[in-house]
């Protein structure tokens, strides 16, 4: 009697712990991280055979989770925020290219076109100048002010990306302070639970592996231990690279002479010599705005040796100094001095940082920006214009040299994440989208091939609208870049100029001086369709054909085209996540009924219990009152 006593007791504590757990999973049903707790119950050891039972044992209460399925979770949701980031990216620049029928770029350039067409109707009005006047200059600040837009955009985005990594920096701090009160108190339910919180937060930042084997927690993102030995928290930084861009003027083709390299003002594509002889006019032109020349024959007086504590001394401008010539030029030019620099081949690099080129004899052509980044790139030019040994005023043929690109370094700015200043390859998260989208030179950075088909766009306007060689009554050779390689007579607007957004300039006082020739050359290029944009003269065979118009509805059709897609692929891994988290909650998270079962059944269990315990006192009364 007395041991039933005892199992009733045992029952009665063990109902009593099993509704008190109840009680905290419903309490905690909103509680961020939770996970529900159920009551571990076994039967008490027996003494021996001969009896049935001591009672029950409530072990503790442990929570309800599933390793796999949480990896899984964390995965999917890194993958879910990196495409909503995307999309979120993705609809602020949808709306910067924005437009109504009579507001935005298109209508700008429809505007201008119109100006051009009602100044070549009647070339005399002042009134159709003006409009002309305004219209151009409006039609370079919608440009330029779509270009800021994109770029602020752009800047917001970095903004928030060193606010970003601070998050992260906190949430692993946090993890390490947990770690270490889970070495001082043990793996305790809560603990462990706000430690999993913090691990799918951070997830949604980047691409995270946990790994708890033999008691120490180790923490990486993107593969590069962040956490390690429970508490060892290394943080993460943004780094940013910027590189120098420097062109090269040179011809290189392995096939012919391997591992040898060419200066293109001396040798022919096929590696014969370059006769580049008296008279003949070499011109370097920067931003299809700035240029300098070197005639061959003229005199000039320059530091040719590089050397401070030497004289200038006078040469005759022949093959053997021509790209020395040209650095002088170029690095004398107020115009380009402040921001290129050119060399005579490379240089090397002293103790004090000075830079020391072989100037004993020409090499080739070298020109730096002097300011590093994505922001200070340039485009540049040779043209060779060969005259007539005896009579100058003979053009014999025309010429473009264009930068080398294997030997060139194109101007990149470069953002990463780094962890010991060790790049980390994260794989997803937020912090994926905004990194690849802040570096220049990622193939997904969807702000830099905008801003780079802007550049196409004024590059190319600029270009087509300067300059143009007439070939027959309706018939031209458009542009500057082409007719510098074309014979002819050399028609010159000077309406605009620039090599890019950034450097897109309107004279206003060129409209003045447009004559009816002129004024029929600029409205043929609102009809030409076979623009090319590819930065060099204008080829009918580039595969790249457009007007210019096109040419910007096609970049807005790729905008909201990359929008839908980006958009598409964010609301299947939405759905994907939601359908894992779904799944893991319905495992880990309170179940309000199933609570209220347990709830009832341990309810039974404990007035069941206490029945037990009451009848057994009862009949120990009714002994003990019994008489002899």
């Amino acid at each position: 009697m007395l041991n039933t006593l005892n199992v009733s007791q045992t029952g009665l504590n063990a109902a009593r712990i099993a509704v008190e757990n109840v009680s905290n999973n419903l309490a905690n049903e909103a509680t961020a991280g939770y996970k529900k707790r159920v009551v571990q119950l076994s039967e008490l050891d027996q003494m021996d055979s001969q009896f049935t039972g001591r009672g029950v044992s409530a072990n503790g209460a442990y929570r309800i989770t599933s390793q796999y399925m949480y990896d899984k979770l964390m995965s999917e949701n890194t993958k879910a925020n990196y495409y909503d980031k995307l999309s979120n990216m993705m609809s602020n620049v949808e709306s910067i290219f924005a437009e109504t029928t009579d507001s935005g770029l298109s209508a700008d350039l429809n505007r201008y076109y119109q100006a051009v067409e009602n100044l070549r109707t009647n070339p005399n009005s002042q009134v159709y100048r003006t409009t002309l006047q305004n219209q151009g200059s409006i039609l370079v600040e919608s440009l330029q002010n779509l270009y800021t837009s994109v770029e602020k955009q752009q800047l917001t985005e970095k903004k928030e990306l060193y606010v970003n990594v601070d998050d992260v920096n906190n949430i692993l701090k946090q993890i390490g302070v947990l770690n270490e009160k889970i070495e001082k108190y043990g793996d305790t339910n809560d603990l462990l639970d706000k430690r999993d919180q913090l691990e799918l937060d951070l997830s949604a930042y980047v691409d995270i592996s946990v790994s708890t084997s033999e008691g120490s927690y180790e923490l990486k993102i993107g593969g590069q231990t962040a956490i390690s030995n429970n508490t060892n928290v290394r943080t993460l930084t943004v780094m940013e690279e910027d590189n120098l861009q420097k062109d090269k003027y040179t011809l290189v083709d392995g096939s012919v002479k391997p591992n040898v390299v060419y200066d293109a003002l001396k040798y022919n594509e096929d590696f014969t010599p370059k006769t580049i002889d008296a008279n003949d006019v070499v011109t370097y032109k920067l931003n299809n705005e700035f240029e300098v020349s070197v005639t061959m024959g003229e005199s000039l007086t320059a530091d040719w040796d590089n050397d401070v504590n030497t004289a200038d001394t006078t040469q005759v401008i022949d093959q053997n100094n021509l790209t020395r010539a040209l650095v002088f030029k170029i690095n004398s030019d107020a115009n380009m001095k402040d921001s290129i620099v050119a060399y005579n081949g490379d240089y090397t690099i002293d103790a004090n940082g000075n830079k020391t080129t072989n100037n004993g004899q020409d090499n080739f052509l070298r020109v730096e920006s002097n300011f590093a980044g994505a922001s200070n790139k340039f485009d540049a030019r040779i043209s060779i214009e060969k005259r007539d040994n005896t009579d100058s005023s003979i053009i014999d043929n025309r010429e473009v040299i264009y930068k080398n690109d294997s030997e060139s370094v194109s101007a990149e700015s470069r953002v990463y994440i780094a962890i010991n200043e060790k790049e980390v390859p994260i794989k997803s998260g937020s912090l994926k989208a905004q990194t690849e989208n802040l570096s220049s030179d990622s193939t997904n950075n969807k702000y830099q091939i905008y801003l780079d088909k802007l550049d196409a766009f004024a590059q190319t306007l600029a270009d087509i609208s300067d300059k143009y060689i007439k070939t027959g009554t309706n018939s031209y050779i458009y542009g500057e870049a082409a007719t510098n390689e074309s014979l002819g007579n050399i028609n010159s607007t000077g309406l605009f100029s620039g090599s890019g957004v950034k450097t897109l300039k309107f004279d206003k006082t060129a409209v003045n001086d447009l004559t009816q020739e002129k004024l029929d050359y600029l409205a043929t290029i609102q009809w030409k369709s076979d623009l090319s944009f590819e930065g060099k003269g204008q080829n009918i065979t580039s595969s790249n054909k457009s007007s210019l118009g096109d040419f910007f509805r096609d970049l807005r059709v790729n905008v909201s085209s990359d929008k839908e897609n980006i958009e598409f692929a964010n609301t299947t891994q939405s759905n994907i996540s939601m359908s894992i988290r779904s799944t893991y909650d319905q495992l880990t998270k309170v179940d309000k009924d199933e609570e209220m079962l347990n709830l009832i059944k341990f309810q039974a269990a404990y007035t069941a219990n206490a029945k037990m315990i009451t009848v057994i006192d009862e009949m120990l009364q009714t002994l003990l009152g019994l008489k002899r």
